[in-house]
């Protein structure tokens, strides 16, 4: 089968374009890991200026944190957050 000159730059350029794509792709999730990280360096400073937490009640946040933290990694629970978010909202009274 021979493929003309023409077929073959579309074909190229097509490729290219994924190709571009996948990599705008790939730069939007670092970015957006970059700010998760970010976001939790600054919780990890403003932690130090909370009273009134307990040895029990930090290993327990950092253990659900870890444990969320690990699930989302796996892909597993997107619908989830979302139900553990609004009842975590409604219980503490902070409605978004």
């Amino acid at each position: 089968m021979k493929i003309s000159k023409e077929r073959l730059k579309q074909i190229i350029q097509e490729e290219m374009k994924i190709a571009e794509e996948e990599g705008d792709e790939k730069d939007q999730a670092t970015k957006t890991l970059s700010e998760f990280s970010k976001k939790f360096y600054e919780l990890a400073k403003q932690v130090r200026g909370v009273k009134g937490l307990d040895v029990k009640e930090m290993q327990l946040i950092m253990d659900i944190t870890l444990s969320l933290i690990k699930g989302a990694a796996a892909g597993t629970l997107g619908p989830k957050l979302q139900q553990l978010e609004a009842i975590v909202s409604s219980r503490l009274g902070d409605n978004k």
